[in-house]
């Protein structure tokens, strides 16, 4: 019986495996790259060090103390917002303002609408640019090249097994590889759908600690929540209702999800009936005959 292909079974085998594994090292090697940054840069204004330290949610954490510590709003108890008297200096800031309007609003919701900003996403390109970021645009791209490459490896497995399982040539452990490649390939696919979220590089960190041990850019309370959050605020009572205004929005969304959880599972129920025990049985017969075939054999 010839080989397929030319190649004997164990050769080919050994082969594919480093197949699998080429596209890995090459997208860990293109991300760890990104990841890096470029060192010699650091943030110049407060806003830089908050997207290094925190990302779009501390901009707009630290947009918020700005206008708290000039006393242009005020935080009650409860984590709710309103506006006390005077102007913001700046399009963010005024945007706080009109995400509380007249009646005020929660700082959760302040916050996550101001984190939407497009000064935030200006800085952010800003920031990418000079390798303080990483860019989530190559990121994913990165997942892209390596999701595409997999599922090629993939349809090649494919290929060889057919060729090699029609002359009956012994192919358990080229199924075994090519079941790890295909879950690879998926894990990779789900992975390049969805945008990877912006965060700092090696560098990017590096320049932002250095910028808080100078102190330059972290004086006063707005300085403090650029570097540390809302909950590094040097108010205590602040730091305190932002703690149960988190408490409260994770409370009411695990109530949401609850109720939804709780919705779903009576409309299998009631769609289902007693019936799906019944299906148990046989898909577990299924299951002996297919580990009659695993038994022997290389890549083909």
């Amino acid at each position: 019986m010839t080989d397929t292909w030319g190649i004997p079974g164990p050769v080919f085998a050994g082969l594919y495996g480093g197949l699998l594994l080429l596209p890995a090292l090459v997208a860990l090697a293109r991300a760890g790259l990104l990841l890096r940054g470029r060192a010699g840069g650091g943030p110049d204004r407060p806003e830089e060090l908050a997207l290094l330290t925190g990302g779009r949610r501390r901009f707009a954490e630290f947009a918020v103390a700005g206008l708290l510590e000039r006393q242009v709003i005020r935080l009650a108890g409860d984590g709710r917002l309103s506006r006390v008297k005077g102007s913001a200096p700046d399009t963010v800031g005024r945007e706080v303002l009109t995400r509380i309007g007249k009646h005020g609003s929660s700082i959760e919701r302040v916050c996550d609408a101001v984190a939407e900003h497009e000064a935030a996403a200006g800085l952010e390109t800003a920031l990418i640019g000079r390798g303080l970021l990483a860019d989530p645009r190559k990121l994913r791209s990165t997942w892209v090249a390596t999701a595409v490459a997999y599922w090629v490896v993939v349809a090649l497995g494919v290929v060889r097994l057919v060729a090699g399982a029609s002359t009956g040539h012994p192919v358990g452990i080229l199924l075994g590889l090519l079941a790890l490649g295909t879950a690879v390939a998926v894990f990779v696919t789900v992975k390049a759908r969805n945008r990877p979220a912006v965060k700092a590089t090696f560098a990017g960190r590096a320049a932002a600690e250095a910028a808080r041990r100078s102190g330059t850019l972290v004086t006063g309370p707005a300085g403090a929540v650029a570097a540390a959050g809302l909950a590094g605020h040097p108010d205590q009572d602040v730091r305190a209702a932002v703690t149960r205004a988190a408490e409260h929005s994770a409370a009411r969304t695990y109530s949401r999800r609850a109720r939804f959880a709780g919705a779903g599972g009576g409309a299998a129920v009631g769609y289902y009936g007693g019936s799906s025990c019944g299906g148990g049985g046989s898909s577990c017969g299924g299951g002996g005959s297919s580990c009659g075939g695993g038994g022997g054999g290389c890549g083909g």
